[in-house]
């Protein structure tokens, strides 16, 4: 998972007043709107948060404005977290548009339902996107594991076994 940091002049540590850190998924499908929707089932709703469901064909500048239109929507001050697929994809380049200095923005590339569940824990008022982003990612990697490794035991030839 990567990610892309873009933050405005100020540098401030903590958010101020009420203003929530913004989450916006982007992704090809509807499967973002699906992560979203799971985690509430999981946690409650995720406060600040809009998906974007990129369509196979789609212009790219129509996709640029419906980033830009969800990250305005869910944009009180305190800056953005965009969680999108695939890293390189049309969708990323669309979503590194948003990085240009006019408010705190980090993108982190690869999107899992453990890191929607973190994201509901953390405080996102008190926590600037650069240091959420790095909780997501990290939960986002440790999440990933393979049945034998929890189990010890090996159902299958794995790449590079030999039986």
């Amino acid at each position: 998972m990567a990610s892309v940091r873009g933050q405005a002049g100020s540098g401030a540590g903590a958010n101020g007043g009420d203003a929530v850190v913004g989450l916006v998924i982007v992704t090809h499908g509807g499967s973002g709107a699906c992560l979203l929707s799971a985690a509430a089932e999981i946690v409650g709703a995720i406060e600040a948060a809009a998906s974007i469901a990129v369509v196979v064909g789609e212009d790219f500048s129509d996709t640029v404005r419906r980033v830009a239109h969800a990250c305005d929507g869910v944009d009180s001050g305190a800056g953005i977290i965009i969680l999108v697929d695939i890293h390189g994809s049309s969708e990323f380049q669309a979503c590194l548009s948003m990085v240009d200095g006019s408010r705190p923005v980090e993108i982190v590339c690869g999107v899992n339902l453990p890191m929607l569940i973190k994201l509901a824990t953390v405080d996102r008022r008190s926590l600037r996107p650069a240091e959420i982003a790095d909780l997501l990612k990290e939960v986002g990697k440790r999440s990933i594991r393979l049945g034998s490794e929890l189990t010890g035991k090996i159902t299958g030839v794995h790449p590079g076994e030999t039986r």
